[in-house]
């Protein structure tokens, strides 16, 4: 499972422009996700349904933005 890349084109969170936004997990997280959540590698985005659900969040907690590219 690769997790620390944030996908191509995305280098920085368009809110803030801090680098390598964390690419969002949602389901309901194995521990592999968990592991890699507490290593900073993902974001965990829940079991909620949404239809258009973002793809990635800002690693900057002062920020935390959440977006799709």
């Amino acid at each position: 499972m690769d997790t620390t890349a944030p996908g191509p084109g995305v280098a920085s969170c368009p809110q803030c422009g801090t680098p390598a936004p964390l690419p969002i997990h949602y389901g309901y997280p194995e521990p592999e996700h968990i592991r890699a959540a507490l290593r900073g590698e993902i974001a965990l985005g829940g079991v909620v349904h949404h239809p258009d659900p973002p793809q990635f969040e800002c690693r900057d907690d002062d920020c935390g933005y959440t977006f799709t590219p």
